[in-house]
This record gives C-alpha cells, sequence and structure tokens, in this order.
C-alpha cells in the first residue's frame, strides 16, 4: 500500500469564487517518489479537527504560498509584507505542531520551512531588503521560478546531505521572505551564499524543510526527488506503527 502524503493547498481567488489550490508538480512528486497524494484543504484549526486531517494520512508536505502573518512571530506588518492568509497561517501552525507531536514524517517547501520555523518558536525576516547584504537572487521572477538561481551549501553529516549526496547544490529561489531566528531544536543543514539559511531539519522520524522548490526541479534534476522519496519512506514506516 502506498503511504498517504497529505499536501496543504493555498486559496486562490479570481473575480467570482476562492478555490482551493495545490500546483501539480507537488502531487507528480509524490506519485513518482511511491506515495500517494492526499489534498488538504485549509479549515479550522479547531484541535480535533486537525487530529481528524492527521489520522488520515503517514506523512505531511508544506507547500509554498504567502507570507505568514507577522504577528504569529510577534511583529506587526511592515511595508514590504507580501499577501496575507492568516486563516491558512492559523491552520498549518497547528497542524505543525500536532504532526510534531506525533512525529508524523514532514517536509516543508518554500513557504513550509518558513511556517516549520515559526510553530516551533522562530522568526522570519518579512522581506530580503530587511537583512543586510541579502542577495536579491533568491527572489526569482515568474518566468525563471523553476530554473537554478543560485548554490547551496548542504551541512556535512546532516540527513539532508545523506539523501541527496552532495555537498553543494544549485536550486531554485522563489521566496523574498527568508529566517531570523531560527526555532529552537532545528538544526540549519543548507545555507546559501551570502548567508541566507536555505534548509533545516529536527530530531525524530523525518523532519526537513527547504527553501527550493524541489517540485518544480524533478523533471530536470531527478536528484531531487530523493526528498519526496526520503518522505514517503519515511511515512510507510509511520503507517506501518
Amino acid at each position: 500500500m502506498r503511504p498517504r502524503i497529505g499536501i496543504t493547498s493555498w486559496h486562490y481567488r479570481d473575480d467570482e469564487e476562492r478555490w482551493e489550490a495545490v500546483l501539480e508538480g507537488y502531487s507528480r512528486a509524490v506519485l513518482g517518489a511511491g506515495g500517494l497524494p492526499l489534498i488538504l484543504p485549509v479549515a479550522s484549526a479547531e484541535p480535533a479537527l486537525i487530529e481528524a486531517y492527521l489520522e488520515t494520512i503517514d506523512g505531511l508536505i508544506l507547500t509554498g504560498g504567502a507570507d505568514i502573518h507577522p504577528s504569529f512571530y510577534g511583529q506587526t506588518v511592515l511595508e514590504r509584507c507580501g499577501e496575507i492568509d492568516e486563516e491558512r497561517d492559523r491552520f498549518e501552525m497547528e497542524l505543525v505542531r500536532a504532526a510534531r507531536n506525533r512525529d508524523l514524517p514532514l517536509l516543508g517547501i518554500c513557504r513550509g520551512l518558513q511556517v516549520v520555523n515559526v510553530a516551533l518558536g522562530g522568526s522570519l525576516y518579512q522581506d530580503l531588503s530587511y537583512r543586510h547584504e541579502t542577495d536579491p537572487a533568491h527572489q526569482s521572477p515568474r518566468e525563471r521560478r523553476g530554473e537554478p538561481a543560485h548554490a547551496v551549501a548542504i551541512m556535512e553529516g546532516s540527513r539532508l546531505a545523506q539523501l541527496l549526496g552532495v555537498r553543494e547544490l544549485d536550486v531554485t529561489s522563489t521566496h523574498h521572505q527568508i529566517i531570523r531566528d531560527l526555532a529552537p531544536n532545528l538544526t540549519v543543514n543548507a545555507v546559501a551564499p551570502d548567508g541566507v539559511i536555505e534548509g533545516v531539519e529536527g530530531a525524530g522520524r523525518f523532519l526537513l524543510a527547504v527553501h527550493w522548490h524541489p517540485e518544480r526541479m524533478v523533471t530536470r534534476h531527478p536528484e531531487q526527488l530523493a526528498l519526496f522519496r526520503a518522505l514517503v519512506e519515511a511515512a510507510g514506516t509511520a503507517h506501518r506503527h
């Protein structure tokens, strides 16, 4: 049986309606890694509902999307903060904490890395420009979202290094917010040349998050599928227990 991998969605609005959206790259990567993708609509952060969601899955992917409201890390909204969806923020914060309590395998991608960091006690810079000497290459234009934007150095001995088998990697980069204070119990596993944190991991069965978009890279850079395979493998272990 394929391990069930929950994939968080985001709200997309047109002129008349609001949609629950997920880019197909996430589900295709999960299928390619041997998992069964299940889309998780944004819902109430009520504990009973969060637990009901987690009862249905063996692993979790936190996807990209809008900015996190700064109130979740003790700040007010600054001028260069972008679009915010507080309903999604509340839901995903509780989803992360409940998943950690269960030791549920979790992979965070782009915004997902930021959610993990904030949910577990860290903070963010609301825009790249608020951190001195940050390379603007982190915020690639739309037409280059699937192309490598800069290199990352991967920390020796990290889980990420074991999965990818390399110490340096060229990655996509489409974020304008970055980690300021690292959450307790998280460890940095990848950094950009300008010192921006590009990956984190935590203790337990599987907790890994990266700032780049492996789901956009797997077609041309199949080594990126290793992240999804590792999640699915850990989720399979969780399912058997």
